[in-house]
């Protein structure tokens, strides 16, 4: 099963990011993500980012 990279994008610039959390499809079908904090590294905005913002990219298998 593939990871899956969950990135954002910034409520203040609009720029996408990388949160650095990885999880795999069941784990983020089930999980809540609820008020999590992530910094913007484009303008330094820090914001709470629920479920529904999440932009999810599938990482590529590793061999």
């Amino acid at each position: 099963m593939g990871k899956f990279r969950l990135v954002v994008a910034c409520k203040r610039c609009g720029r996408e990011f990388d949160t650095g959390r990885r999880m795999d499809r069941r784990s983020f079908q089930r999980g809540t993500l609820a008020a999590n904090y992530h910094t913007c590294p484009h303008c330094g905005t820090r914001e709470t980012y629920r479920k529904a913002d999440y932009l999810i990219r599938e990482e590529p298998p590793r061999y």
